[in-house]
C-alpha cells in the first residue's frame, strides 16, 4: 500500500495529469523541497436531488477537487526527499544543481 499524504492549497488553476509540481516547505532552504507528478484529478460534487429528471432542475455544487500525485525527483529535490524516494522518476529538465546539504553548509542554514 502506498503512503497517503494530504496538503491543502489555494491555486489560480488546477494542474493537469502529467504536470510536475514542486512543494517548498519551511524546513528546507529554497529552492529545495518535495517533487511530484500528477497522476489523477478527482472531482467530487454534491447534488440536491435523487431524481435524474425533474420539472424544475436544480444545480449541484463542487464539493472538493483532489489532485493525486506520485513522488518524483528534480534538481531541487531535498536530500530527505531523495533518500525516501530513490528510484522515483526524474523531472525531465537539464539544470545545474547543488545538493541541499552543500547549500545548507555554504549559507549557514542550520546555524540558526
Amino acid at each position: 500500500m502506498k503512503p497517503d499524504y494530504s496538503l491543502d492549497f489555494q491555486t489560480p488553476a488546477l494542474p493537469r495529469v502529467g504536470d510536475y509540481l514542486s512543494i517548498q516547505r519551511p524546513d528546507h532552504p529554497p529552492p529545495y523541497g518535495e517533487d511530484v507528478i500528477v497522476r489523477r484529478i478527482w472531482w467530487r460534487f454534491d447534488h440536491p436531488t435523487t431524481d435524474g429528471f425533474v420539472e424544475k432542475p436544480e444545480t449541484g455544487t463542487l464539493k472538493e477537487i483532489l489532485v493525486e500525485c506520485d513522488p518524483a525527483l528534480s534538481p531541487y529535490s531535498s536530500d530527505q526527499w531523495r533518500k525516501h524516494n530513490q528510484g522515483a522518476p526524474e523531472f525531465e529538465v537539464e539544470r545545474f544543481s547543488i545538493g541541499e546539504a552543500r547549500l545548507r553548509e555554504a549559507e549557514g542554514w542550520d546555524k540558526a
